[in-house]
């Protein structure tokens, strides 16, 4: 009877569950996962973190593979990080519908004018005005060879993390839109912009512009800073990984410096793109036009210095869309838009500038159903098959039977497997917080396994047991 209700309860929640859009699982989490380092604006190393949420199965279950979702922050390739709340949200609301999740760091800066400006409406606002439209390039080509680099990571770790690495997904909003369309389409070095190829040297940025933020703890040399060529399109970070395939992007507000759908290599799968934008959007148009074209309207009505001669041109989501309609490039593109158009009015309207202090338009409308659209937009590209395998009460490689304790640990952790696994235990490997297996046990002959631990600082672990089993499973110590 109990495993009649067991196997009742599973299809209940197949029949009435949309796999991949309804919050299905819990999570677990972790963060501030080292994946690498790469050479910064002023010829600097910077190492980049990322946080990981991991989905779990039910109770009676067993886990199998999971798709992968990358997420980007925005902040104009100047601000932001992995802890901006609407990407962490949006990680561990994907994490509940099945994804495994990660947001990342990226290498963020510009090198901005060396001339004096003053803006009584936003003393900040000149720290948006770079030396020359080139440092826009430079700093998206950095930003999607770190989010290459992050990426490659992932799929390098997918026996740990449970990855089916052809089931991925790289979404962003704004500056992280742009990225993860630089990462999906960005695939040739012929796209490679010239502007990452060695260019004229820039002048030091003016003494105002350095307190900027993404100029904190960088130091700037004396006169002219080098700009050397950037590298390939792929950037140096774990620079092998196993074959992977993009199924979709999520660009939220974002855009293109250039048609990548026009190119793409011979066989590769194009990706499917959900587009969120607003028409009234000031940061980043939604058709053609300039990186923050509109606040720079307003600022200049209030008096400030236009930004439209070191902005470089860029094509919103409603013009790489008509791309894709007009020369046939055979992308799938779902287009949601707002209806609110940018009045060019400094005071009054809807979208005006006045407006957008309280209702920005670079922005969701309604964060809750764009979200949820996508979700349901993305689900029916996902290949991934049930991830989560129901088991009887006696079969092997059930996670609620391993005992781990103590938990935390001081010093060694003890393992328990029930009687009956004696001839069939999985394997053990432990891995530290950047997912590198410190420990590796392979044939386990007791149903009682003692792991010295005192050797390791301390901070969080994962042990995993089974090795390329359909039933592996991970648990999350804490070492103190």
């Amino acid at each position: 009877m109990q495993k009649l209700v067991l196997a009742l309860s599973f299809v209940t929640t197949a029949l009435f569950s949309q796999q991949w859009v309804d919050l299905n699982y819990s999570y677990d989490s972790v963060l501030n996962v080292s994946y690498g380092q790469s050479t910064n604006l002023v010829g600097e190393l910077e190492t980049h973190h990322m946080d990981i949420f991991i989905p779990k199965c039910p109770a009676n279950s067993a886990s199998k593979k999971w798709p992968l979702m990358l997420w980007i922050h925005g902040g104009g390739f100047i601000a932001g990080n992995k802890n901006d709340p609407s990407i962490q949200a949006l990680c561990k609301k994907f994490a509940q519908r099945g994804y495994v999740t990660a947001s990342i760091e990226y290498r963020l800066g510009m090198i901005s004018s060396n001339r004096r400006i003053e803006c009584n409406l936003n003393p900040d606002y000149p720290c948006l005005l770079a030396t020359d439209s080139a440092e826009w390039y430079r700093s998206y080509f950095r930003a999607v060879q770190d989010a290459k680099g992050a990426l490659r990571f992932l799929i390098n770790k997918k026996e740990v993390l449970n990855i089916d690495e052809t089931n991925v997904f790289v979404c962003g909003e704004s500056a992280g839109a742009f990225t993860s369309l630089g990462v999906a389409l960005l695939d040739l070095e012929s796209e490679k912009p010239k502007e990452a190829y060695t260019i004229a040297d820039a002048p030091t940025p003016h003494i105002k512009n350095l307190p900027c933020i993404y100029n904190q703890n960088k130091t700037f040399p004396v006169g002219n800073i080098p700009r050397h060529d950037l590298g390939s399109i792929d950037g140096n970070i774990e620079p092998n990984a196993p074959a992977y395939v993009i199924k979709g992007v999520g660009n939220i507000f974002g855009g293109m410096l250039s048609d990548l759908l026009k190119k793409s290599p011979a066989g590769k799968q194009k990706p499917v793109i959900y587009s969120f934008h607003q028409p009234c959007d000031i940061i980043v148009p939604i058709d053609s036009g300039a990186f923050f074209w509109g606040l720079s309207w307003c600022m200049v009505q209030g008096g400030c210095v236009s930004l439209s001669n070191t902005n470089a041109k860029i094509y919103g989501s409603r013009a790489f869309s008509n791309f894709n309609k007009t020369f046939n490039y055979g992308y799938t593109i779902k287009e949601e838009y707002g209806n609110i158009n940018f009045p060019y009015n400094f005071l009054f309207g809807d979208g005006s500038c006045a407006d957008q202090l309280n209702k920005p338009c670079h922005a969701y409308d309604n964060r809750n159903l764009r979200e949820l659209n996508m979700a349901k937009f993305f689900a029916s590209y996902v290949s991934t098959p049930g991830p989560c395998t129901s088991v009887n009460s006696d079969d092997a490689y059930k996670e609620e039977s391993v005992i781990v304790i103590p938990n935390p640990v001081q010093n060694s952790v003890e393992i328990r497997f029930p009687k009956s696994w004696e001839n069939n235990i999985p394997s053990i490997q432990l891995y530290n917080v950047d997912l590198q297996v410190i420990k590796f046990i392979p044939n386990v002959q007791s149903s009682f396994v003692k792991i010295d631990l005192s050797d390791l600082p301390a901070g969080v672990y994962f042990i995993k047991f089974g090795q390329n089993h359909s039933h592996s499973f991970v648990k999350k110590i804490i070492k103190l």
